[in-house]
């Protein structure tokens, strides 16, 4: 007859053996809201640098039309004989009516390295509303002759005489 034998471990031996836990430690789970953090701190200052440049971009962009605005209204004026005056920084609306940002434009009218030629600047600064240097800055340069020649009057005096002539000698 054989007896069949029926192991059963005692107590004793599991004692010396290892309990595995389930889940995380407290070193790991710090670790890793450690690196989240500073993940969390990277990406706010890329979010950061992303809207200041944005606006950066939206106040050049105001600025560009305002000064191209005012640099039409300068050549506009000068074509009904107006010689263009300078004029120091004076404020000015945003086109873009979202835009809080103040802005401020000037003109420039100096001499032209030739006689009678005007070199007109047009400089339009978004203010910075904390005070310090504008947020943006955008001019533009035209040069053109001064109103104050008459050429205008002398081309069109040169043009009546011409049609003077024609019609001379289209009746002969």
């Amino acid at each position: 007859m054989t007896h069949a034998t029926l192991f059963i471990p005692s107590p004793k031996r599991n004692c010396h053996r290892v309990r595995r836990q389930q889940g995380f430690s407290l070193l790991e789970i710090l670790l890793a809201l450690a690196i989240l953090g500073g993940s969390m701190a990277i990406l706010s200052r890329i979010v950061d640098t992303g809207i200041s440049a944005a606006r950066e971009a939206r106040d050049l962009a105001n600025a560009r039309m305002i000064c191209q605005a005012k640099l039409s209204e300068v050549l506009l004026n000068s074509t009904s004989g107006i010689t263009p005056q300078a004029q120091p920084l004076t404020p000015v609306d945003s086109f873009d009516s979202q835009s809080t940002t103040p802005f401020e434009f000037s003109v420039e009218v100096q001499p032209g390295q030739l006689g009678g030629i005007l070199l007109i600047r047009v400089v339009v600064e978004a203010q910075n509303p904390d005070g310090g240097e504008p947020l943006a800055r955008y001019s533009l340069v035209r040069w053109m002759i001064d109103p104050a020649l008459g050429l205008e009057e002398l081309e069109a005096e040169e043009e009546a005489a011409r049609e003077e002539a024609a019609g001379v000698e289209g009746s002969a």
